[in-house]
């Protein structure tokens, strides 16, 4: 398949069924006859966009993103009919980098009006601002929120907070409609994935007055959208689509798009999101009958089409990575998946808001604060898969430091600071460092506190850390000097869960964290610590952390204050070469097989990070907000080390060559 095409070429090319085509029912046709027909239904797709609106970058590249995606929705309606054309998106559209932050959300989803979104749900990011804020987004969306399984609980008979599905009527060639429900469902994992205070009923009063139709078994979900999938077929729907915010890898296994598939009937296509990878499967539904899942990564790495043809009873799902080449994000020239920008062109109206709304952020944010020697890390070299959840790498080692120092700074002696890979958003490049660049690696605005933990919580809050390994994980924990740990990754966890909830430790099993110490002392579990990290960890008890808000907290500012802070107070303006490895320090190391027999040498143990499954046909980066997965057996951590070496080699070489 050529990998740049003239635009005759894209849009015939575009709609051209590849290798691996999640198609079933009578023999596959070209999109070009389909379109022909008149009948075809064409559903685009986006999910986890977080943000990533397609401004240009610091090279003067502008990626995917919203005004090529309004580009193409016109040239599909104009081949299809304006008719059949749905746009659609899968949740967490509205945080992760300075412009959602800035802007509570609001400018993004101004930026998809502009595009045209016609249904979105909610993700779990989506609560990020509160209840308040999400109201006030919804309330000025263009687009129609969908949620089967989204319910306040506070009434005496719980109601759901949007309509559970809706139904669209679509023309046929021959006369007659063909009518689609959408079904949106948000993964339950939300409630600790997000901001838990969103869903309590007053800060005085923890009581969750939201839920997610959460169980221990994955029953209550299930059943929530097999009821709004009945009352769609009742109401006349020839198809279900539904728009899922649930996710794979990484997720609760009992909450997973696949899982939930075995569980329903009724369903043609789950459109899904959450766990930031690109697939187009094919899964059997409760009654045996085909279920194509299909989700397009993250950061606009891709857009997703559905087909539906009633006339050849065929659909079919397409992602540039799978099936069909459709929209590839334009990072590097020498991906094979490169598509030129001319192929597609852009909307000059939606590029004009979104050029608007990245004024708005640099006037606001372009102040430079110092400067760094180093590039630091949130992502593989790949530019694309997460680093920062699934091994330490010197941004991880950056930003718990500045926290440390914060508290510090403010008089209090801490000992250990945290942060979530997931809450590390984006790289920090060497140059000029100005306030928003700092506020892209931390851009939820999390409330730093600290509080008083006992060594054993804090053990058991490294267990939990390092219970997905070697999956990369949201709630994989990047670490403040001083704290050395090993983590065997060949073993299963010991970690129990219920849901996403952590419920302690088997004390049957051995556990992966060994030789934590502080300051070269090991650490007493019977001793008390004094933790800095963010009220999403130390008062809500996000992401399962449970263990380490059991005492009262101390506010202190933001986190992203707090880089802000130690970059000018601290290192007097100067990121230095203390940073200067890819990987770290060397505070998180990982071991393959028992610990060796002492023979008067101390031990050497592996120090690489676990790298992805080489498996995977495209690795790329799940969000494991909650993940609920089983260690890899010994093979595939042994193959991971070999990649990590590999990985911290190639960023090594990478900052010599710039020095």
């Amino acid at each position: 398949m050529s990998t740049e095409l003239s635009r005759r070429q894209f849009l015939a090319g575009a709609t051209a069924f590849a290798f691996g085509s999640a198609v079933f029912g009578l023999p596959r046709r070209a999109f070009a006859d389909d379109a022909q027909a008149g009948s075809a239904i064409v559903i685009l797709h986006t999910n986890d966009v977080h943000c990533a609106v397609g401004e240009a970058d610091e090279t003067g590249a502008a990626p995917l993103g919203y005004s090529a995606l309004a580009s193409y929705v016109a040239d599909r309606k104009g081949v299809f009919g304006s008719g059949n054309v749905t746009l659609v998106d899968a949740g967490d559209a509205v945080q992760g980098n300075v412009m959602g932050t800035l802007t509570q959300g609001q400018a993004l989803v101004d930026i998809m009006n502009a595009t045209g979104y016609d249904y979105v749900i909610p993700g779990n990011h989506e609560f990020d601002y509160g209840m308040a804020q999400f109201n006030h987004l919804v309330g000025s969306a263009s687009a129609t929120y969908l949620s089967c399984n989204f319910t306040d609980k506070r009434p005496e008979v719980p109601t759901l907070m949007f309509a559970p599905y809706a139904i669209r009527a679509y023309p046929l060639a021959g006369g007659g409609t063909a009518h689609v429900a959408f079904v949106g469902v948000t993964t339950p994992a939300t409630l600790t994935a997000s901001s838990s205070k969103s869903f309590w009923r007053s800060d005085d009063d923890h009581t969750c007055v939201y839920g997610f139709c959460e169980d221990d078994t994955g029953a209550a979900l299930a059943t929530a959208v097999q009821n709004a999938v009945d009352q769609a077929r009742a109401a006349g729907a020839d198809y279900v689509v539904l728009l899922a915010h649930l996710g794979q890898d990484g997720s609760p296994d009992i909450w997973r798009s696949d899982a939930l598939a075995k569980r329903c009937r009724g369903i043609d296509v789950i459109i899904d999101g959450h766990s930031h990878q690109e697939y187009v499967q094919v899964k059997q539904d409760a009654e045996g009958k085909k279920v194509i899942i299909t989700q397009t990564g993250t950061q606009f790495s891709s857009v997703g089409q559905v087909v539906i043809n009633p006339d050849s009873g065929t659909i079919s799902a397409s992602t540039p990575a799978f099936e069909a080449m459709l929209l590839r994000e334009a990072r590097k020239s020498g991906d094979p998946a490169y598509v030129q920008e001319a192929t597609f062109g852009r909307d000059a109206g939606v590029q004009a808001t979104i050029n608007e709304k990245v004024a708005d952020v640099e006037a606001q944010t372009g102040t430079v604060i110092g400067a760094s020697e180093v590039d630091l890390y949130a992502f593989e070299d790949d530019d694309y898969t997460w680093a920062v959840r699934a091994h330490e790498t010197n941004l991880g080692d950056f930003v718990t430091d500045a926290y440390l120092y914060y508290a510090t700074n403010a008089g209090v002696m801490a000992d250990i600071a945290f942060v979530n890979g997931g809450g590390v958003r984006a790289n920090l490049n060497r140059g000029n460092v100005t306030k928003g660049d700092l506020i892209n690696v931390n851009p939820f605005n999390n409330q730093l506190c600290y509080t008083s933990v006992s060594g054993q919580d804090l053990l058991d809050a490294l267990e939990l850390s390092a219970s997905s390994l070697p999956e990369p994980n949201g709630d994989f924990l990047q670490v403040s000097e001083g704290l050395e740990f090993v983590i065997r990754t060949d073993i299963d966890s010991p970690v129990l869960r219920s849901g996403s909830t952590f419920v302690g430790i088997d004390d049957a099993k051995e556990r992966r964290v060994r030789r934590a110490k502080l300051h070269g002392k090991a650490i007493d579990p019977q001793a008390a610590y004094t933790l800095v990290c963010h009220s999403y960890y130390l008062v809500e008890g996000g992401g399962s952390y449970s263990m380490l808000c059991k005492n009262p907290v101390t506010l202190l500012g933001l986190d992203n204050d707090a880089l802000m802070e130690y970059v000018q107070l601290n290192l007097q303006g100067v990121i230095g070469q203390q940073y200067a490895g890819a990987a770290g320090q060397g505070r998180i190391a990982t071991q393959v097989g028992p610990d060796p027999t002492p023979k008067g040498e101390p031990e050497q143990p592996e120090t690489q990070p676990p790298a992805n499954d080489a498996s995977d046909p495209k690795p790329l980066a799940p969000t494991g907000d909650n993940g609920a997965l089983k260690a890899a057996p010994a093979v595939v951590a042994a193959a991971a080390a070999v990649g990590a070496a590999a990985f911290a080699a190639a960023h090594a070489e990478t900052e010599d060559e710039r020095a």
